[in-house]
């Protein structure tokens, strides 16, 4: 999951001193404080009420329904290269959000963990009394893990998964309404039948012995698309494209064609070397495709329709 541990030295510097924090530390120190900052009770939830408008809403997308494009978010495109646009870059630059190796905007885990959770820290009174007799066996030392603050999260419905991948994946599915809590946890505000038949709808083994649980083997969700640019999301996606038999919509640019883009629905059927061969629903005929020459790969929800003969 993005972390302010993908963070440069100069973007945690940069951070620290818009967020008001000393920056004479450096190195792990440094991140640490930011760390620290944006897990603390109330300080995202605060940043975000003061953040412009259409920041606000763009972080608590991200945050509750998972990574978006910087389209979907903000009404316009962004080249991928620098800096997120306005008014995204107000949320970057203070280390709430990143953007991941698919070109998508996602919310840090110290930024949704600080803005997801409610943590009471009640430390006992500094004269109470140490108990004694019959309580004794019951006191917990305040500077022990017991005593560690709370963490309460309002959930109806508890999710679990095997992998941190297969919840990621579950989380991508928009009826399920999953926030993620830990690595193989996510909790949702809608009751356990919906959550479930979301998650069924869109293939997911799930069994619903204990709140609902996401079972062993690879998801599929075909419900859930996804989109990829740059060379080495791309090439992921096509990879899962193959292995789960479904359709890929290219943004293609034909050297034949001056270099001018071409939007075609393709059934994969080879990838190798860069290389990917299949059914060409544009040209209704094989074609290859190469990996430099693609702009932008989505994932479809429909299985392929022809097959290598």
């Amino acid at each position: 999951m993005p972390s302010i541990d993908q963070l440069s030295g100069e973007e945690i510097r940069d951070a620290l001193g818009l967020l008001g924090l000393d920056d004479g530390v450096a190195g792990h120190s440094s991140r640490r404080a930011l760390r620290e900052k944006l897990t603390a009770p109330g300080l995202v939830a605060d940043l975000v009420s003061r953040a412009p408008r259409v920041a606000a809403d763009a972080f608590r997308t991200v945050a509750i329904d998972g990574a978006a494009s910087v389209e979907d978010l903000i009404g316009r495109g962004w080249a991928g290269r620098g800096r997120l646009p306005e008014p995204l870059d107000w949320l970057q630059r203070r280390g709430l959000v990143m953007v991941g190796a698919e070109g998508l905007v996602h919310a840090t885990d110290e930024a949704r963990h600080g803005y997801a959770t409610l943590t009471f820290d009640l430390p006992p009174a500094d004269d109470a009394p140490e108990p004694t007799g019959d309580d004794a066996e019951e006191w917990v030392d305040p500077d022990s893990p017991e005593a560690a603050p709370l963490m309460i999260e309002e959930a109806r419905t508890v999710v679990i998964a095997p992998t941190q991948a297969a919840l990621d994946r579950a989380a991508a599915v928009p009826g399920a309404g999953l926030r993620t809590v830990a690595a193989t946890v996510a909790v949702s505000d809608r009751p356990a039948g919906v959550v479930q038949a979301a998650l069924e709808s869109a293939g997911a083994p799930v069994s619903a012995a204990h709140g609902v649980t996401v079972t062993g083997g690879e998801m599929t969700l075909p419900g859930a698309e996804e989109e990829a640019v740059g060379p080495r999301a791309i090439r992921a996606l096509l990879t899962r494209a193959l292995d789960e038999g479904r359709q890929v919509r290219l943004e293609y640019f034909a050297s034949s064609r001056g270099g001018q883009a071409t939007e075609r629905v393709v059934d994969p059927w080879v990838f190798s070397d860069d290389l990917l061969r299949g059914w060409c629903h544009l040209r209704k005929d094989e074609r290859a495709f190469a990996v430099d020459r693609i702009g932008r790969a989505r994932l479809l929800a429909t299985g392929i329709a022809h097959q290598m003969s």
